[in-house]
């Protein structure tokens, strides 16, 4: 994290004192051939390179010109310097610049053109937007972009951007070549994601993120139906209020099968959704599946316990969901769930019995991540667990928020991991 724009001297002025470039002899006869320079900087950091290790040598300039940097602004940072944006796009040392951090800046619409129109920032794989007030204006900027024609990542998470923007990101020749994209928290709407449905240009996108972005069962059924989203592996579609209509054309379609990452929290998902994805033949790659804050309840459960499609799940997320023990207890009998290393199942109606039905389980040998925070587990449940030989392997159990676990019950589990 970077906590001034002075510490990469992001100015015209040379960092390199002259009289290292005059002596040729003394650049290609130091102490290191570069090979091992070369080496020696892929164990250091992008700031100390671009502080130290540049102007040391024109030699170990030009070296380190060779190494892929990466830098992130501290939030609130070039706000406060109006002219920072546009020293930092101008910067000659930043050219082997590959990936890019400027959340929470609020460069907006003009400090996205600057960064957009940059020679210097052309090698840009990476870019990071998050919370900068970018509005459809400054979405044009970054489409109409020759120099960003190389980014695969693009994060433009609580910006202020509609459908329209989504427009110009879905057409653009330079977006080509993205893999990642983040437009969570904004309100595209289910027409925003027809056109990055029917984009052309970004179909070669394995990860989006369309959390609370407005799209309803309407945007969900354009993406199950998008031949241009099918190489699809990760997708976030939390809080955007789909139900039944839009669950079933996920699971029914030919286009998702590639999915390995859902997650659906917070919508309105009932039981009939959850049979629908338990029972899809579409969707039997996943290997993590969250459904929190769906309030799904113990009858559901047992549809995602006894489901052959899901037999590949690693990661279960079914946190803040109504679930008592009887659900608990359908997931520790799973031979379908015997592939979990994580389950969370915080916010739930989990007692002792719960718990018991876990430790017990020889479903659940393979987890190292169990969260049973706030639920209804005291002193006897910790006992459960910490007598309890196989638990052992976990790497990590949250039990914190159960109203009777104290600090005495705690010290049931001192030297358990």
């Amino acid at each position: 994290m970077i906590n001034h724009i002075s510490e990469i001297d992001a100015s015209y002025s040379p960092m390199i004192n002259s009289n290292h470039f005059n002596n040729d002899n003394r650049s290609n006869h130091g102490p290191f051939v570069d090979d091992i320079i070369f080496e020696i900087l892929h164990f250091l950091d992008s700031l100390f390179i671009i502080q130290i290790c540049m102007k040391i040598s024109k030699q170990w300039r030009q070296v380190s010109f060779q190494i892929p940097l990466s830098l992130s602004f501290q939030q609130n940072l070039l706000k406060q310097v109006s002219e920072s944006i546009k020293l930092l796009a101008n910067c000659e040392y930043l050219k082997n610049l590959t990936c890019l951090n400027l959340g929470g800046n609020e460069i907006g619409n003009e400090g996205v053109k600057y960064i957009a129109n940059s020679e210097r920032l052309k090698n840009l794989t990476s870019l990071d937007l998050r919370y900068n007030e970018i509005d459809n204006e400054g979405v044009t900027y970054i489409a109409n972009s020759k120099c960003l024609k190389n980014l695969t990542c693009l994060n433009l998470k609580h910006n202020r951007i509609g459908s329209e923007g989504v427009k110009y990101i879905a057409n653009s020749e330079w977006l080509k070549n993205l893999i990642y994209l983040n437009l969570s928290f904004n309100e595209i709407g289910s027409e925003g994601v027809k056109y990055i449905a029917n984009s052309e240009c970004l179909k070669n996108l394995i990860s989006l993120n369309l959390l609370l972005s407005r799209i309803g069962n309407e945007g969900v059924i354009y993406i199950a139906n998008s031949e241009c989203l099918k190489n699809l592996t990760y997708l976030k579609l939390v809080k955007n209020r789909i139900g039944y209509e839009g669950v079933k054309f996920i699971a029914k379609s030919i286009y998702m099968n590639n999915l390995t990452n859902l997650n659906l929290g917070f919508n309105e998902i009932n039981k009939e959704c959850v049979e629908c994805i338990a029972s899809s033949e579409c969707l039997k790659n996943l290997t993590s599946l969250e459904l929190k804050g769906n309030e799904i309840g113990n009858e559901s459960v047992k549809y995602i316990a006894n489901s052959e499609c899901l037999k590949n799940l690693t990661h279960l997320s079914l946190k803040h969901n109504r679930i008592g023990s009887e659900g608990v207890r359908y997931i520790a009998n799973s031979e379908c769930l015997t592939n979990l290393t994580s389950l969370d199942l915080y916010y739930n109606e989990i007692n002792n019995e719960g718990v018991k039905y876990i430790v017990n389980s020889e479903c659940l040998k393979n987890l190292i991540s169990l969260d049973l925070s706030c639920n209804r587990i005291d002193h006897e449940g910790i006992d459960y667990i910490s007598n309890n030989a196989w638990f052992k392997n976990l790497i990590s159990l949250e039990l914190q928020g159960n109203p009777r676990v104290d600090n005495n019950n705690w010290l049931n589990l001192n030297g358990f991991f």
